[in-house]
Formats: structure tokens, C-alpha cells, sequence
């Protein structure tokens, strides 16, 4: 694990909790990288799954030879005159995701666009194992295959449970449902499912820039019912 930024050679400060958080990352890794900001620079640092640093500037000459790349910008230190750090500048939590996806490729690029969007995934091959983790764990994310442990989607008690879940737990959960009978961001056909976003497995590759798309889509959608409900105090 690398104590120091590679931008600012500012020492790291993290908390024994963010440490082991950042290590389970790393351990979750199937191939590709995990990407973390400097709360000194804001810079971002990527890591290989063995904690040493993958990036370029490690790697490629600085500055050497006529036509070797020039250093980078030094950092952007303003903020010490802006009354220091925001708290959403601070490394934040890394939020649970459970992908219900049978093993396979699919299953593999799901769980590694989560882990580069800073996820922490957590894959069950049964229906039972889906429900005990749905009833024990709190999380931020689930990804649902169609056809997840041979069944079909509007039998399966884990579909079933998200529909029936207490709103004022599932507005808090982002619900992801894959399979080939989708048109992948429909926003129709995910509110027909009780979903927030649905994807047909063709375009599974590009993952995580329609999770990111489809968390947009789902808050332009949502936050004015959401604002409605805070500003009547029942949310």
C-alpha cells in the first residue's frame, strides 16, 4: 500500500477503518484498477489490486529527451486560503453492492466496473443466499439477473422482496436488473419492474458509464418527489 501521493509526496493520514475498507477493495479487484483521490491535492491515484500504484508518471521519464513528456502541473494549493477542506472532499465510505448474477463473464465485468466505481461487490450463486444477505446487510446497490438461479423473473422471491420493500428503505437503493429481454436505460420498462435502471447483457462491457448514466436519470427523475417529501418533514 503506498503511504504517500505521487502528485503533492503528501503522506496519507487514513483511518484504520478506511485502511481496511481500501484493502477489501483491493482484494474484490479482477483485473483493472482501483482509483482513489488525494484529500490533499485531489489528485487521482490508481492502484493495482496489490496496493502499488498503477500510473504512468512511476513508469515514463520525466522531462528527458527533446521530446520526452513534460511534468505535470504542481498542485492546485488555493484552498489554503479558502478555509481548508470540504467534507465532501474526505475519502468517503465504500458503499456495498450485491450483484445476483450466475457466475460467468457477465458476472465478472458487473463486479469489476464496481469495484473501479469504488464499490464494494458482493456476488451469492442461490436465491437463499440472496435473500440472507437482502435481510442482514444494508446495501446501496443490487444487480439482478433475469434468469438469476434458473428462475424466472416474476417468480423469484429476491424480485418479489425488492417490490415489496418499505419505501422508506428502497429510495435509499439503487436496483439494477440485467438480462436479454431489456432495452438497456429505459426508464419505462425499469418503473414496470419496480427497478431504477435496467441493461440488456449485450452492453454489460460498458457498465459503468451506464450505472453512472442511469444514477443521473434516476435522480432527475426522483428528486423532486424526494424534495417534496423533505419539505413536509416525512422524509
Amino acid at each position: 500500500m503506498i503511504e504517500t501521493c505521487p502528485s503533492c509526496t503528501r503522506d496519507f493520514n487514513f483511518s484504520e477503518g478506511q485502511l481496511e475498507k481500501i484493502e477489501m477493495a483491493l482484494a474484490s479487484l479482477k483485473g483493472g484498477t482501483l482509483r482513489l483521490k488525494c484529500p490533499k491535492c485531489f489528485e487521482s491515484i490508481e492502484l493495482l489490486s496489490d496496493g502499488s500504484l498503477a500510473d504512468w508518471r512511476i513508469t515514463m521519464p520525466v522531462g528527458k529527451g527533446k521530446n520526452g513528456p513534460a511534468p505535470p502541473e504542481p498542485p492546485d494549493i488555493s484552498w489554503l486560503t479558502k478555509g481548508g477542506f470540504k467534507e465532501e472532499d474526505r475519502i468517503r465510505d465504500i458503499a456495498r453492492a450485491l450483484v445476483l448474477i450466475e457466475p460467468g463473464e457477465i458476472r465478472a465485468k458487473v463486479m469489476g466496473a464496481l469495484v473501479e466505481s469504488f464499490y464494494q461487490p458482493t456476488s451469492v450463486d442461490t436465491a437463499e443466499d440472496a435473500m440472507a444477505q437482502l435481510q442482514m446487510v444494508q446495501y446501496n446497490t443490487v444487480v439482478l439477473h433475469s434468469h438469476f438461479a434458473g428462475e424466472k423473473l416474476r417468480k423469484m422471491a429476491v424480485h418479489d422482496y425488492m417490490m415489496r420493500m418499505p419505501m422508506a428503505q428502497r429510495r435509499y437503493l439503487f436496483y439494477i436488473l440485467i438480462g436479454p429481454e431489456f432495452h438497456t436505460l429505459y426508464t419505462l420498462e425499469a418503473l414496470a419492474n419496480s427497478a431504477n435502471m435496467v441493461v440488456n447483457e449485450r452492453d454489460v462491457e460498458h457498465f459503468k458509464n451506464l450505472y453512472k448514466r442511469g444514477k443521473v436519470d434516476s435522480e432527475e427523475l426522483f428528486s423532486p418527489y424526494i424534495g417534496v417529501l423533505t419539505e413536509n418533514g416525512t422524509l
